[in-house]
This record gives structure tokens, sequence and C-alpha cells, in this order.
């Protein structure tokens, strides 16, 4: 068992989970914080609970993630996501703790046509996205010692996720409409664990990697797409009597925040520094979908 210890925020994130999870195999350590005490934004505070777990490392998965929602709430996204992260930056920084912190593809507004690379144009075209890119600017700001991981489509077999609320949909009503003009690339949890206790193992080396980077699942799709491999997925469980997926536009479809219309990240950098392939979503896709259905569970 090695000396790394790691204190992660974000109760109800699924990276969180996954990294817990995984942690114990990789020989980490891992604690979970209280979002309570995140979420009081008292910095003495916060930085006496973490004296009190003594991590090598604080990894920031907390966030307020549910995009529509935070197009109504753009005061709460704000503080959960841009707030929290400027005092855990600060309380870091004063620790001489690192900090890793993840972020998200909707930085980016969706206008190119090639992937984004880490120093690629950021302009929103969200209140999740504008609160995410506002949290980036601040932990560079506080936290010198730090790796900001953007990620993207991010799906589990827990939490709120489209794979989650299509076989929801799937099981259900049979039917699903999904968007068609929409471009990203999913990204299994698991996988972003994986990633996140890679760069630990590496930072450990003293190496000085700081930044920002990208992560995500190999291939890209649109959301009919995402939506299709799920259907086939769930056929062979025998859960829904659907046949096909129902393509839909963004203005066609009812959300009440926009979304860039491709998102989809350069994840050559990662590759380069840290030496970490991307991993094919499909494969984590099976596994999330025979995770839920297993025993014919219905969700």
């Amino acid at each position: 068992m090695s000396n790394i210890k790691i204190l992660v925020t974000g109760v109800s994130s699924q990276v969180r989970s996954a990294l817990c999870a995984r942690a114990l195999s990789a020989g980490v350590s891992a604690v979970w914080f209280d979002d309570s005490i995140l979420n009081s934004l008292q910095l003495e505070s916060i930085k006496a609970a973490i004296v009190s777990f003594k991590p090598s490392y604080v990894v920031n998965t907390a966030s307020y993630s549910v995009v529509d929602l935070a197009e109504d709430n753009a005061q709460k996204s704000y503080v959960s996501n841009h707030d929290v992260a400027m005092v855990l930056a600060q309380a870091c920084h004063e620790l001489a703790l690192p900090l890793l912190h993840l972020s998200t593809d909707y930085v980016f507004d969706g206008e190119q046509k090639v992937p984004y690379k880490e120093d690629s144009f950021a302009a929103p075209v969200n209140r999740f996205g504008v609160a995410k890119l506002a949290a980036e600017q601040t932990i560079r700001q506080y936290c010198p010692h730090h790796i900001i991981l953007r990620v993207g489509w991010i799906f589990s077999a827990q939490g709120n996720n489209f794979v989650l609320r299509t076989l929801k949909q799937l099981q259900e009503h049979h039917q699903v409409k999904a968007v068609s003009d929409q471009y990203g690339c999913p990204t299994y949890a698991n996988d972003v664990a994986r990633v996140l206790i890679a760069i630990i193992k590496q930072l450990e080396c003293d190496i000085d990697v700081w930044g920002t980077y990208h992560y995500s699942g190999a291939e890209v799709t649109s959301w009919k797409g995402f939506a299709e491999a799920i259907l086939a997925a769930a056929k062979k469980h025998g859960v829904t009597e659907a046949e096909a997926i129902d393509a839909v536009t963004s203005l066609e479809w009812p959300a009440a925040a926009p979304r860039p219309a491709y998102s989809v990240l350069d994840c050559s950098k990662i590759q380069t520094t840290f030496g970490i392939r991307q991993r094919p979503w499909r494969s984590g896709l099976v596994k999330v979908i025979d995770q839920v259905f297993k025993g014919k569970h219905v969700i």
C-alpha cells in the first residue's frame, strides 16, 4: 500500500463514487469531504477540515451539473461551480496541497469543426459553462499546483445521466427521441477515475506538469448515436420493444439551456504528457448496462 491519500469532494458525483471505489485497488487511500462544510464557503473551516484528513491531494468533483437547472438557477450554479472551487483553491494553496479539479467540454461554444485543444478559445453558451469556466480561471489564479481535467458527457450506473434517463424511457415508453445535431464524446466515469489516479501517481514523481488537460471516451458521436448504442445494449437484455431512436434537431428539443453543437475534446496532450490513452466509451457502456440489468433490475 502506498502512502498516497486523496480527499475527494462531491458526495453525489458519479466520478467521486468511481474514484473512491477504484482507489482501493490502485493502492491509494481515499476519503470524501462533507459537502456542507464545503458549501459554507468558510475558508478557515474548510482548511481545518482538510487538515484533519491529512491528504496528499485534494480532488474536486463537486459540481452543480444539471445544465438546464443551472440555466434557471444561475446564482446557485455559480456558487456551487465557481465559489466552491475558489475557496477550495485558496485552501489548497495555503496548505501547500495540489488540487485536481474536474471541468467540462461545455466551456466551449461548439463553433469549431475540429476537436478543441486545451488552449482553444473558451466561450460558453450556457450558464453552467460560464460558471465552470470562471472556476477554472479562479483555480489558476489562486492555486498554481493544480490539474484541471475537462471531461464531457459523463455516464455511469448511478446518478443522473443520459444513459440512465434513456434506459428509463426505453423501458417505460419503448420510444426515445434524441438530438442528432450535437456532437461530443461520451465518457465512462470509471475511466475518469482511472485517469485521475494515473495522474496522481505521476505527480508523486515531482514532475512539473501542472495545468489543464482533456480526457473523453474515444469516438465522436451525437446524442442520437449514443442513444442508439444504449438501445442496442438494452435490447440484448430484453427490456424494451423499441426498434429505433427518433431524431430531433436542437431547435426541436425543449431545453432551457443551449448546448454547443460540437464539443469534442482533443486528448493528445494528456497522452503526450502522461501516456494516458482514450478508452472506447462503448466498452464502458456495455459494463454500465450489464450492471444496471444484472438480474433484470429495473431502474
